[in-house]
């Protein structure tokens, strides 16, 4: 006997974009660092650094990026790379050198020499044929020259402090000394001498600086939290003037920053790839796409690369990959639907599109039901009795009661851009619930652990079902202080020991903590969505976002397993997360689950270890939906459209002088109440009349 349940969710997301779209992304199996590209022989690369080799990708297709080949090195959090001349050259925090990478095969990047004057660097810069390192021994700043680029040679060198960042036009070098807070300013016109024009102190953490491209303005950004950026009128050395300061978030910080056509480029860590205005002498925000998930001071957007012929933007972030973007085109901000009663059997939509260039030519709702695998489309009209001009709307029709509705909303404008929310389209839909639908198996711990099992070889932060006790690190929340159920209390929770102030002291070390169900049985239906709400921590700590939490599935008692959830990313809130079955296994009497927290130490510098893991599971749940045929409601004849033909049909059914179909029983019952009479009737003859 099937059991019902209304289910409501309790938060919402906005998109967190604006005028930036997501072209493509590729992720690595270990977090990335810097990031250049280039282009050569009619393509588009990427280059990456991760923590113990470097990427090249070739991301001309931004939809269908791939990579073409790899350089290893040293273990380091820290790569930073830079093309000159079918070139790509390497620096790193590990005892490397400067790698010399030659690409005239682009497909097959080969190792070709490796600089030993240095042995770890902090960045490298080519600008006019001269590679520069810094954040090396000996010298602050080295100065090689690229007339052979494959065999680079000792010019020059300059010292005055520790440089950590450094922009060059024009042979004049622009350097930022993090450690005093200093931008330097320093002619490189003889390389074998470098002068000090002039430089300046101020508060903050000097990290990064770009010129402004008519050479009378500087921008600098401060790696602190938070950090922000800063514009200088550097037209007179004499009289260097603050002009305007931005911070996106006081407990975030900004990383690098980059400047084309007028605007300055970011790579912000947690608050993503952000673009300002300058041309007004104040930071006016144009556009962002923020790539992370993950809250705190280092994590998310490490680099970008705004130079390739194309437009696009190519930029790391720390724990999620590579990312292809583009600046301009379609905004479209739209509030995730919720979880909703069938009431009036329609549901209505609405998103706030915007274009940068040209002008919106279509908005599209693009939905199924009950994971159909045939996506309808209908159009959203602007709402012209809405104050902000860019709002469109549309009212969809439900087929019944009880049903799972996907959807994703696309748009294109006159330039030929398109789209899409969520940014993948069909690939990642928003799902959510209309009515009561039928349980197959609730499980919210309140009453035991009814067959569940914990396994695993971690040697502490066992999962237990218990009471949450919630931890802190600093303000940040390290495990939940409550579970989910209404009116409940215990969830399943790993680490539920520690004091509030010191989470690391119970949470998953040395190994896996594995919490298994017991067998279900789901055989015998059309479809079966899961339900859970998860809680998933693991950016804190020494080493944090280097584990892995996994949910995996099978059909056949544990036997096989297949990854529903494999990530990384953290959400220190508890999350719904929904999955139809299908989509994964076969539906048998066998089918089990089970949740993986793991800390997993990786040898190496930089590896896994002393990061700060806990999760909690809760309100896990089995709902039945059924099938639905692709019938439009009215259309009793199946011509496409509904008119006085389908209202005499509906009326002979509603008399019995005829007998419907399965299927044209489905489209009559417009009000879905297991029959078809009057009020049927009356529904589709005000559906003909408008």
């Amino acid at each position: 006997m099937l059991n019902y349940i209304s289910i409501i969710l309790f938060s919402f997301l906005l998109a967190d974009s604006y005028n930036m779209q997501l072209l493509g992304r590729l992720e690595f199996e270990q977090q990335t660092s810097d990031i250049t590209g280039f282009y050569q022989d009619g393509r588009e690369f990427a280059v990456i650094g991760l923590q113990n080799t470097t990427a090249f990708v070739d991301v001309t297709t931004p939809s269908e990026a791939f990579e073409v080949g790899r350089i290893d090195g040293g273990t380091s959090i820290w790569r930073d790379v830079k093309y000159w001349n079918r070139h790509v050259y390497i620096g790193t925090e590990a005892d490397d050198g400067i790698k010399v990478v030659n690409v005239d095969n682009p497909d097959n990047p080969t190792l070709v020499y490796t600089i030993t004057d240095v042995d770890n660097s902090h960045n490298v810069h080519v600008a006019d044929g001269y590679l520069y390192i810094v954040g090396a021994d000996e010298y602050d700043i080295w100065i090689y020259d690229l007339a052979f680029p494959g065999n680079p040679s000792l010019v020059g060198t300059w010292s005055g402090e520790y440089i950590h960042d450094i922009d060059v036009v024009d042979d004049i070098i622009y350097g930022m000394a993090i450690y005093s807070s200093t931008a330097y300013i320093i002619d490189a016109t003889d390389k074998t001498n470098p002068q000090t024009l002039v430089s300046w102190q101020y508060p903050g953490m000097a990290h990064d600086c770009a010129l402004s491209e008519d050479g009378n303005y500087l921008v600098t950004a401060d790696e602190m939290a938070g950090g922000n950026l800063k514009l200088w009128d550097i037209q007179d050395y004499l009289n260097i003037n603050l002009l305007d300061e931005f911070t996106v978030n006081p407990e975030h910080s900004v990383h690098n920053v980059y400047v084309k056509d007028g605007l300055v480029y970011c790579s912000y860590y947690a608050d993503g790839t952000r673009v300002y205005d300058i041309s007004t002498q104040n930071f006016v925000e144009v556009g962002y796409y923020d790539t992370s998930e993950v809250e705190g001071l280092y994590v998310g957007n490490w680099g970008t690369y705004v130079y390739l012929p194309s437009g696009n933007i190519v930029s790391s972030d720390i724990e999620t990959g590579l990312y292809i973007l583009s600046y301009g085109g379609i905004t479209i901000q739209h509030i995730d639907m919720l979880d909703q009663s069938y009431d009036s059997g329609t549901i209505d939509f609405q998103a706030l599109v915007e274009t940068s260039i040209g002008d919106i030519e279509s908005v599209n709702l693009n939905y199924s039901f009950n994971n159909s695998q045939n996506w309808s489309q209908t159009p959203m009209e602007l709402d012209l009795s809405n104050e902000l001009d860019d709002f469109y709307y549309t009212e969809l029709s439900l087929p019944l009661d009880q049903i799972v509705v996907s959807y994703f909303i696309s748009a294109s404008n006159s330039e030929g851009q398109e789209s899409f929310y969520p940014s993948l389209g069909e690939s990642q839909p928003i799902t959510f619930f209309v009515g009561d639908i039928p349980i197959l198996y609730l499980e919210d711990f309140e009453s035991g652990v009814n067959g569940w099992d914990v396994q695993g070889d971690a040697t502490d932060g066992f999962w237990e079902a218990a009471e949450p006790v919630g931890t802190y690190y600093g303000d940040v929340p390290v495990a939940p202080e409550e579970d989910v159920t209404i009116d409940g209390d215990i969830c399943f929770v790993t680490g539920n020991n520690a004091p509030p102030e010191t989470p690391s002291n119970d949470d998953v070390d040395g190994g896996e903590t594995v919490l298994i169900s017991p067998s279900i049985d789901v055989s015998g239906e059309y479809e079966v969505v899961l339900v859970y709400h998860r809680w998933y921590t693991n950016n804190l700590g020494d080493n944090p976002s280097t584990d892995t939490w996994k949910v995996q599935i099978s059909s056949d008692g544990g036997s096989s397993w297949y990854d529903i959830e494999n990530t990384s990313i953290s959400n220190n809130s508890w999350e719904k997360k929904v999955f139809f079955l299908s989509d994964y296994i076969d539906l048998t009497s066998s089918m089990q689950l089970r949740f993986i927290a793991e800390d997993v130490y990786n040898e190496g510098e930089f590896g896994s270890g002393g990061s700060i893991v806990e999760a909690a599971v809760d309100d896990i749940m089995l709902l039945s939906v059924g099938e639905i045929s692709d019938i439009l409601s009215g259309d009793v004849n199946f011509d496409g459209v509904i008119d006085i033909l389908d209202i005499v049909l509906t009326v002979n059914f509603a008399l019995s002088i005829t007998n419907p179909t399965p299927n044209q029983f489905q489209a009559s019952d417009i009000n879905s109440d297991g029959t078809i009479d009057i009020l049927d009737v009356v529904i589709i003859v005000n559906t003909v009349l408008g």
